[in-house]
């Protein structure tokens, strides 16, 4: 803290700033002792914990367990700093306009405070306050600056300012990975979020959710215990780990999707210990669409289990991903798929397919091996380009 005055007279005015925070738990050496103890082996610890630490104590209240906090301490980053304003008249004298701005400056910008403490008539001894509050959004040094103004009996104007630094850390590490479900045909993707208690502070996480963007709707997956979901309180250095179900809007779109790289915003709130609250919300997540290059195929209907020598049929839909049209001709390798014999003709014509279009074929299958077996050999020409686009082990079947 320093202090700069302007003019040689001694100021009037005395400017008091207070952090508004709660109170801290307080380590005490004194032992609870049972006072109506038939033995009488209470008395003697107490009198013995009582010369060695000036304490007494036959219960255990709060209140003497609690200390107020003496310096601005810890502040951090989605916190509500909350601080007491007070201008006090310490002179003999009545002084009037007295005008309190309050800004707090960072390394990106300055921020004008709300402060209704302007044109105040002070009295000999007489003072004026206000609390004030502003959510801390920037990591790194602040500096609170106090300017006051007023004008003295003698019809001189007077100026001092003070100045209040601090430092913002960042409470909680946030670490995200995406996965995406590309055998699902709804195009699903699944979002870890592992959060991290970077502070010196207990913390209970509140509410961890995740805001999606436009194109997609989210399901929370939560781990549950006895039908309760599992408490989030974390320690320093602790880690959670919270697992999110993205689904796209419009799923049949898959030329529009693939460009869909905003999933959304990750809205977390905590406590700590004290009850004190936190917020913080993340950047728009980005993340980089699979790349199925000019067509998909994906497989809608399949049975899991098949008997043995038993036909049966799988419903295939096939994209096209690129930005022109495709004249598209199906053929089956029977080398690539010894296990199962497919018994649709090779050779059929799918016909033409326009961009961010699809079209649906089925295939009749013969298991003739038992285990599990894996679909391959499927085969996509474009009678334009002349070029095949090759689809195996796309899906799984169990042949008993």
């Amino acid at each position: 803290m320093s202090e700069a005055l302007s003019g040689p007279n001694q100021q009037l005015l005395v400017l008091k700033v207070m952090r508004l925070a709660r109170a801290k738990l307080a380590a005490v050496d004194a032992v609870s002792v049972d006072p109506v103890d038939p033995a009488g082996y209470g008395s003697l610890i107490e009198e013995g914990m009582a010369q060695k630490t000036g304490e007494r104590r036959f219960d255990l209240p709060i209140g003497d367990f609690m200390i107020a906090p003496q310096m601005f301490e810890n502040i951090y980053l989605g916190e509500t700093f909350t601080f007491y304003v007070n201008v006090v008249n310490e002179s003999d004298q009545r002084v009037s306009n007295v005008n309190v701005k309050c800004e707090l400056q960072t390394a990106s910008q300055r921020v004008q405070l709300p402060c209704n403490l302007q044109d105040v008539q002070l009295s000999a001894d007489d003072s004026e306050g206000q609390i004030i509050s502003h959510e801390v959004k920037e990591i790194g040094q602040h500096i609170l600056i106090c300017a006051v103004t007023y004008k003295t009996s003698t019809g001189e104007n007077m100026y001092f300012r003070k100045f209040f630094k601090f430092p913002v850390t960042k409470p909680i590490d946030v670490k995200t990975k995406f996965y995406s479900a590309e055998d699902n045909a709804n195009q699903d993707v699944y979002l870890e979020a592992q959060i991290e208690n970077t502070s010196n502070i207990e913390m209970f996480l509140e509410r961890v959710e995740l805001e999606p963007s436009k194109h997609y709707k989210v399901t929370n997956i939560k781990h549950r215990t006895e039908n309760k979901v599992c408490g989030s309180a974390l320690r320093p250095k602790d880690i959670r780990q919270f697992l999110f179900c993205l689904s796209p809007v419009d799923a049949q779109n898959t030329l529009g999707y693939k460009d869909l790289t905003s999933i959304g915003k990750l809205d977390m709130s905590w406590r700590t210990s004290m009850g004190e609250r936190g917020r913080l919300q993340t950047s728009p997540l980005q993340r980089i669409a699979p790349g199925y290059g000019d067509v998909r195929l994906s497989i809608e209907e399949t049975p899991a289990c098949v008997p043995v020598r038993t036909p049966f049929q799988i419903l295939c839909r096939l994209y096209n991903c690129s930005e022109r049209s495709l004249d598209l001709q199906l053929r089956l390798d029977q080398v690539e798929n010894k296990q199962l014999v497919f018994c649709t003709p090779s050779g059929t014509t799918l016909g033409q397919l326009a961009p961010s279009q699809h079209v649906d074929f089925k295939l009749d299958v013969f298991p003739v091996t038992v285990g599990f077996q894996s679909i391959s050999g499927i085969r996509i020409t474009d009678g334009f380009t002349k070029r095949t686009y090759e689809h195996d082990d796309i899906a799984q079947v169990f042949v008993s």
